[in-house]
């Protein structure tokens, strides 16, 4: 093969796919090739930061956790589609035993005794020399004078008696996972699955406040700069609290299909 012709295959190898070789074109110089690949490469490395850029993105969007309610928890639970340990801490109402009508029982004298301690605050908070309490009760108690030249004690400890606080057979000791586990028997004409849940969370919430406000408020007067108006004002934001956790508990009984009893201490 002569040198001419072995240069002409050697260029028709070497030139872009898809540009004919023109024989009469003329060929750019070095510098010229320097440049155009300088600018063609910017644009690439500007194309990869950009791909790079935007698969950066999608990674940290996907790799987020998703912000799930427990509302939809519970909705994905229930259908037998949430993972186990989505699960942790949240006890499995779908699995659990469902409870009895002996069982219900419990939330319907729990209520009773609320009602009762409502209908009877001021008697049941506070006792005017009456020794019949526990020795942890009398060292909490906050002395204050009574009618008659007499002292009455203010007792506001005996709340936590009637929410479950203080006894393992009280029948709202731990009512919260009874009524959960009571899910499935739930009346849906009154209220569904998720919002039941919610009234649930919202009751042990509201329990446990006054569970606290109970503790605080024996210690009113106790505390530094503490005062028989401390005293009262705790015991007040008490039995607000209470208030609304019987509400609560009115609701949750309603969406099981329990009826209340009359107010009782029993």
């Amino acid at each position: 093969m002569s040198p001419a012709r072995l240069a002409i295959t050697i260029l028709l190898c070497t030139a872009p796919h898809g540009s004919s070789f023109q024989p009469s074109s003329t060929f750019p110089s070095r510098s010229s090739t320097r440049s155009s690949n300088d600018v063609e490469f910017r644009q690439h490395a500007t194309v990869n930061n950009n791909i790079h850029e935007d698969i950066s993105e999608d990674a940290e969007i996907s790799s987020r956790p998703p912000a799930v309610s427990r509302r939809h928890i519970f909705q994905l639970a229930t259908q037998g589609v949430m993972a186990t340990s989505l699960m942790i801490g949240m006890p499995s109402a779908s699995l659990a035993v469902v409870p009895t009508p002996a069982d219900l029982k419990r939330l319907q004298v729990g209520h009773s005794r609320v009602q009762y301690l409502l209908k009877n605050w001021d008697k049941l908070t506070e006792s005017c020399d009456n020794k019949a309490m526990s020795a942890v009760e009398s060292r909490q108690v906050v002395r204050t004078e009574g009618g008659g030249g007499g002292f009455c004690d203010k007792n506001p400890l005996v709340v936590q008696d009637y929410l479950g606080y203080k006894s393992t057979k009280d029948p709202l000791f731990k009512a919260d996972s009874l009524m959960l586990k009571a899910v499935p028997l739930i009346d849906e004409s009154v209220v569904d699955e998720a919002d039941f849940v919610d009234l649930v969370e919202q009751y042990r919430d509201k329990a446990d406040q006054t569970s606290l406000l109970a503790y605080t408020s024996s210690w009113g007067e106790a505390n530094p700069n503490g005062s028989k108006d401390t005293t009262d004002d705790y015991l007040d934001q008490t039995k607000k609290v209470v208030e609304e956790t019987e509400v609560l508990l009115r609701k949750i009984m309603a969406g099981l299909g329990v009826g209340g009893l009359p107010p009782s201490k029993a």
